[in-house]
């Protein structure tokens, strides 16, 4: 099933179906590793977790709220820059390596299962709190973006506390700490 007429139009652009009918052959995209969805007037997403293969998605500049790819366990990475986003649901996954969800509406967002990632982009939304301290070192997060967010402080482990890299941007009043109220 795919609700979003939009969607299903990019998918038959890209050759992925026929008909904008709300619904899409499950085995003609058992293949699709990367979808590029960018400024398409995308709402819902509804249907993506029947892309059992995609490691790569973007969805950059559309108006998608809610986003669950948690089903997705071979995503790499996840770009949905730039939409209404309220809700965002990762995959369980030591293999996501890149979320870039920068200029939306997030409150919270849990990567504590995401302990590959490499880039966390979110800057510029409405997250209170944020726990990374389970990605094993600051070497391996080497990307890091949380600036324009009403938090204070950013629970870490005890091997970033040690070295938090320059390429780390947050807002002047924020603190990375052990544990955060």
């Amino acid at each position: 099933k795919i609700p979003d007429s939009s969607f299903e139009q990019a998918l038959i652009d890209l050759g992925y179906d026929d008909v904008v009918d709300g619904n899409v052959i499950t085995g003609d995209i058992a293949e699709v590793r990367s979808l590029v969805l960018n400024d398409k007037g995308l709402s819902d997403l509804t249907g993506i977790q029947d892309f059992k293969l995609l490691d790569n998605l973007w969805v950059n500049d559309n108006k998608i709220v809610s986003l669950d790819v948690s089903a997705n366990t071979l995503l790499k990475f996840v770009f949905i820059e730039n939409n209404g986003l309220n809700s965002l649901n990762l995959p369980a996954s030591s293999v996501l390596e890149k979320v870039s969800a920068f200029n939306n509406n997030l409150i919270e967002l849990d990567v504590a299962s995401n302990t590959g990632l490499k880039v966390l982009s979110l800057a510029n939304n409405a997250i209170t709190a944020i726990d990374i301290s389970n990605v094993p070192n600051a070497i391996q997060l080497n990307t890091f973006s949380i600036e324009g967010n009403p938090l204070t402080c950013i629970k870490v482990n005890e091997f970033q506390l040690e070295d938090i890299p320059n390429q780390w941007t947050t807002d002047v009043e924020d603190s990375f700490a052990l544990a955060c109220n």
